[in-house]
């Protein structure tokens, strides 16, 4: 029986080692002790490869830290460190995010996907998700303003807002910002705050009040970051691993569906469509793959437009749809997501009557309230599920990942035109 007394109710980083004492799995938490005893609590609540997990578990250690974002910070390292077999959709998922910090002469700080990283750059991650990566780069851009895209001569409205260091910046002190930033994203806080406490005395002595001030108030914001930082949104109580928090997506998104389609059994493949077009030149559509637990890259298709030359997204879905299903090589669909409304599942609809195929279910993800939408036989069903909703969450992340590849094609092809 393994002892959890000694687990403290702080926030940190927990590890998991089997009986050989080699590490199968690392998390973060709020609440060390609430987290690791949920595991151990009731095996019913838990999912399948969540279980297989604690039935390898021979020893735990775990690292306290003083807030939640040491703890994303730490976790993220460990995880790159050592790999561990149930952290193992770290490996293979494109679409997990990373922070990256550029080497232009005035280096740029951005979220970039696991797919699109440069590796010239340097880079910090994995994160979990991201709106972990978004909360961190807000956080730190307003302590120490930075670059996220190349800067005019001009002011641009980040500047306006303080969040940008704005045009005709001193080389030397931006390299100072960017290497401060380093120490956050490597979990340095103490030498980040001695560097400061350093530089804020150096200036007083000068008599250099203003750099004195701003190093004081960039102290007292790191502190209140590192004393107790409540947004990192993932640093909720989720016990399941990766793997079982989608099965309860999938299982939640047949629940919502099934009264629609009654013939929906279940889901293992999810096609996710996109329209993208520039200009009366270049218009392409996306289709991308979620199976098995991941985005499957290796099933991606794309397709260049040739009926139409003329901007009109619901003709396009139908013809890249209808080409499609022409290729039943490709497997079979357990539903069809498209990018919009009701045109475009009216569209799609239509190429599955085409086709000759009336049993793939289709719904639509409209952009402003997320709602999906869905022809019956008889009228039009909205749903708006919860923000926070798992199956919702998996939609957006499909929608999202079709709109970046149809777009990617589209300026692949620009470019290709001009060289």
């Amino acid at each position: 029986m393994i002892d959890l007394s000694h687990i403290p109710n702080s926030p940190g980083v927990y590890i998991y080692k089997n009986s050989t004492g080699k590490i199968i799995y690392i998390g973060k938490a709020v609440n060390l002790k609430k987290r690791v005893s949920q595991y151990f609590q009731s095996n019913q609540a838990l999912g399948y490869k969540t279980n297989r997990l604690v039935s390898e578990i021979s020893d735990i250690n775990f690292y306290t830290v003083g807030s939640e974002i040491e703890a994303l910070v730490l976790e993220s390292s460990l995880i790159k460190q050592y790999r561990p077999k149930f952290n193992s959709q770290l490996k293979d998922d494109k679409s997990y995010i990373y922070i990256t910090i550029t080497k232009d002469k005035f280096p740029l700080i951005k979220p970039a996907f696991k797919s699109t990283l440069n590796k010239n750059n340097l880079f910090f991650g994995p994160f979990p998700d991201s709106p972990s990566v978004k909360n961190i780069l807000k956080t730190i851009r307003y302590i120490f303003p930075f670059y996220s895209k190349k800067h005019g001569d001009k002011p641009c409205l980040y500047c306006h807002l303080g969040l940008c260091p704005g045009p005709n910046l001193d080389l030397k002190n931006y390299r100072s910002t960017i290497s401060k930033i380093k120490k956050i994203l490597n979990g340095h806080f103490p030498k980040l705050i001695s560097e400061l406490t350093k530089e804020m005395n150096y200036f007083s002595k000068q008599e250099n009040y203003e750099l004195a001030a701003i190093r004081r108030d960039q102290i007292n914001s790191i502190n209140y970051v590192i004393s107790g930082w409540r947004n990192v949104k993932n640093l909720y109580q989720n016990t399941d691993l990766k793997e079982d928090q989608i099965q309860k997506s999938l299982d939640e998104l047949k629940l919502t569906l099934k009264p629609y389609f009654p013939t929906l059994k279940n889901i293992n493949r999810i096609e996710g469509y996109d329209i993208s077009n520039f200009g009366s030149k270049y218009f392409v559509g996306s289709m991308v793959v979620f199976q098995k637990d991941k985005l499957d890259t290796k099933e991606y298709r794309q397709f260049k437009i040739y009926s139409k030359d003329t901007p009109d997204d619901q003709f396009m879905i139908k013809e890249i749809i209808y080409r499609r299903l022409k290729h039943s090589e490709w497997g079979i669909p357990d539903l069809i997501l498209v990018d919009g409304g009701k045109p475009q599942v009216t569209a799609a609809n239509q190429s599955i009557k085409l086709s000759n195929n009336n049993i793939i279910p289709i719904i639509g993800l409209a952009k402003k309230l997320e709602t999906i939408v869905i022809k019956t036989v008889d009228d039009w069903v909205e749903i708006n599920l919860p923000k926070n909703s798992p199956s919702l969450l998996l939609l957006e992340q499909i929608r999202n990942e079709a709109h970046r590849f149809a777009n990617r094609y589209r300026k692949k092809l620009v470019k290709l035109s001009l060289s």
